[in-house]
């Protein structure tokens, strides 16, 4: 039986039965939010036959990564309602509304209306949806990723953080795995006949585990000491834009630009390499491809998380930017070399280092947030700078297309992005250097105000 946790001075020195909770719910919200997404990416050609006109495959494809796009770009307001709930009632909550929310506004996609049946309102629906599920993810780690670090002993932050964190590339795989299933039970035709529906039905099965464990966790004892102390802030969002704590929104919020053009490098864009010429694979292996390549992500971002915690967030962030903006361009010519002769291995082998690059930083993100707000701003500090980094992050739907069109057409061959995506990665690997350059190192900051 697991024993109750032991604190000194607000904190939490040993694993108890609050922690295991805090850990696994907010591991499986935060894998949902990734589920979610990434079966919009990976079955981007289905969605852009069932609910668009037909269209060139690139350009209908680029449509529906444009709606994942309009997904992170709402999440600012999540976070924005969800992080200032979360720092007045409690983040325990706030992760009740929000997983029950995501979950349950995920499978209404499944109810959607084809292009065949009502024209481009099937689209204009999907849209809503999608601004739907990110105003809830925003929410989700607003409230989740503090609530699971204020839970956790200190000498096991990094690699706790780096688990949490590594939930999203957990729930990529988990998406690509599913997929690959479908494809194997109902076949190419029948997914993009109705079996569409079927897979985004399958999210409210993560979706009502988390809520399960969530409705019998007890608060955070950094908020109930907050609240038993008068210490909770009136305008804890609004108070993110004032002295002196301006300065440190700032600094997370150009991190976090460079942060989301690292993760989309691998998760928008490896997908449609793989499946448009001059890549020889089929649906199916380029699907397998990515579902490893999202595996590596998840050991990538635990190991990053765990290293951090000897090493220091802020050096080995930077050791990590350079080695990143060097190797960007080898390792996806090395992708599309493999995917235009048909090498799985060789693609494979780029597509997992790839995966280790972009995600292994994020390993660090819930705890290097939660250390760098105080607590009673906590949950607004953690969600709205995690989200801040989608403001000009957000739009790489927009930046690829136009470097592709404008600037390395030539190189990426019309159908294909490869080259536009390498770019892309290493603007945010020097984004990233600068944002860490500039800003505190926070190894061994306490949570408690």
């Amino acid at each position: 039986m697991v024993k109750k946790e032991e604190f000194i001075q607000g904190e939490p020195t040993s694993f108890g039965r609050n922690s295991v909770k805090a850990i696994i719910s907010q591991f499986i919200g935060f894998m949902l939010d990734s589920y979610d997404l990434t079966m919009i990416l990976t079955i981007a050609p289905v969605l852009a036959k069932v609910l668009l006109p037909p269209s060139t495959p690139l350009l209908a494809a680029f449509d529906v990564i444009l709606t994942y796009s309009l997904t992170i770009i709402f999440r600012p307001v999540g976070s924005a309602i969800f992080g200032h709930l979360g720092d007045r009632l409690g983040r325990r909550t706030d992760l009740i509304i929000t997983v029950l929310g995501l979950g349950i506004v995920s499978a209404l996609t499944s109810a959607l209306p084809t292009y065949a049946q009502v024209g481009i309102l099937s689209f204009i629906l999907f849209v809503i949806i999608r601004i739907g599920v990110g105003i809830f993810a925003g929410g989700e780690y607003a409230a989740g990723h503090p609530f699971a670090m204020e839970w956790t002993p200190y000498r096991w932050r990094g690699f706790i953080s780096g688990l949490i964190q590594g939930g999203f590339s957990f729930g990529a795989s988990l998406a690509a795995v599913v997929l690959a299933l479908f494809l194997a039970i109902f076949g190419t035709t029948a997914l993009e006949t109705y079996a569409w529906r079927y897979l985004f039905l399958t999210g409210l099965i993560p979706a009502f585990i988390a809520l399960a464990i969530r409705l019998s966790m007890e608060e955070t004892p950094v908020f109930t000491d907050l609240k038993a102390s008068n210490k909770i802030r009136k305008t804890p969002f609004f108070d993110l834009f004032r002295k002196p704590y301006r300065r440190d929104f700032l600094q997370v919020m150009l991190y976090m630009t460079g942060m989301f053009f690292f993760a989309y490098a691998l998760f928008a864009f490896v997908p449609t390499i793989l499946e448009h010429a001059p890549s020889k694979f089929p649906l199916g292996t380029a699907d397998d491809i990515y579902t490893i390549s999202t595996i590596a992500a998840f050991f990538g971002a635990v190991l990053f998380g765990t290293l951090t915690q000897f090493i220091g967030r802020r050096r080995l962030t930077l050791i990590w930017s350079v080695i990143t903006a060097v190797i960007a361009i080898p390792i996806y010519y090395m992708l599309i070399y493999g995917a235009s002769i048909g090498s799985v291995i060789i693609s494979l082998i780029a597509g997992i280092i790839i995966g280790i690059i972009t995600q292994g930083p994020w390993g660090m993100i819930p705890i290097y947030l939660s250390e760098r707000f105080k607590a009673s701003m906590r949950a607004s500090g953690v969600g709205f700078g995690y989200s801040s980094g989608i403001f000009l992050g957000g739009w790489f739907s927009i930046y690829v297309p136009l470097m592709h069109d404008y600037l390395f057409k030539s190189i990426d061959t019309p159908t294909n992005i490869w080259f536009s995506t390498a770019v892309l990665l290493i603007i945010g690997a020097i984004i990233v250097g600068i944002g860490q350059y500039i800003g505190p190192e926070t190894l061994g900051t306490k949570l408690t105000e």
